[in-house]
């Protein structure tokens, strides 16, 4: 597990209570408009709201000075530039540091979403098509590993080992289309799928797992829960920026 998969505990089990009252539209929906919330208003809370408006003033003075001027003075016209730059930078090094932070609820979120939202495993008995790296590889399905997932059943993969006759089996925890072996940024960012042995000349599997629709009309790159959660991120962080005068 990684550190931005420490709150998925939380996450999963108040997905599991919305579920009783709500469809997966609804719940992508409403985790979005949770997101917006924590994240602008812990935004405002870390950051100098009074410097970075008074920051905007003087940047807007700054333009409106290069507006006005005729640019027939070379120094001038050089001078007002460097203040309005000066008066961007300033404002970069107020708001960057609150909006990483700020941001980081939001990106520990997407992570889980995109795992209990992005893919299903296939019901039992329909074959899917992996893929390895490298190309070659020589890898078997054996069988397939229902256990922890509710919609369908992924499959059990046999794996070369490093020497001749060994093999591993690799039956993935959760329905993950990439499980590879473990990289430095699994620290950041774990797969709950897990991972390939260390020591297995195949490192990464890909299935073609079917991707989960939660809403049933348009094209398909618009039912998975990207389009909603993004559109309903945005919108809800401009309304509660516009609400709170947020800077």
């Amino acid at each position: 597990m990684g550190i931005l998969d420490w709150p998925a505990p939380a996450f999963g089990a108040l997905d599991t209570l919305m579920a009783d009252a709500l469809g997966p539209f609804g719940r992508v929906l409403i985790w979005a408009l949770i997101c917006a919330v924590i994240s602008m208003l812990l935004y405002k809370w870390l950051s100098p709201q009074t410097r970075i408006k008074a920051i905007k003033e003087r940047l807007k003075e700054a333009r409106q000075a290069m507006a006005e001027d005729d640019g027939e003075d070379f120094a001038e016209g050089m001078k007002l530039a460097k203040a309005q730059l000066a008066q961007s930078l300033k404002l970069v090094g107020f708001v960057i540091g609150p909006a990483v932070v700020a941001s980081l609820p939001a990106l520990a979120l997407i992570v889980w979403l995109d795992g209990q939202y992005g893919y299903s495993c296939p019901p039992p008995g329909q074959q899917v098509s992996i893929t390895t790296q490298p190309e070659n590889a020589t890898i078997e399905q054996v069988g397939i590993n229902p256990a922890g997932l509710e919609d369908g059943a992924c499959p059990v993969v046999q794996v070369p080992g490093a020497s001749d006759g060994e093999t591993y089996l690799v039956a993935p925890a959760a329905a993950i289309p990439v499980i590879h072996q473990k990289q430095w940024w699994n620290l950041i960012i774990g797969n709950p799928a897990g991972y390939l042995p260390d020591d297995s000349p195949v490192t990464q599997l890909r299935f073609e797992l079917p991707t989960q629709h939660i809403i049933s009309a348009g094209p398909d790159w618009a039912r998975g829960w990207e389009l909603t959660f993004f559109l309903a991120l945005i919108l809800g962080s401009l309304a509660i920026k516009k609400g709170f005068r947020i800077e």
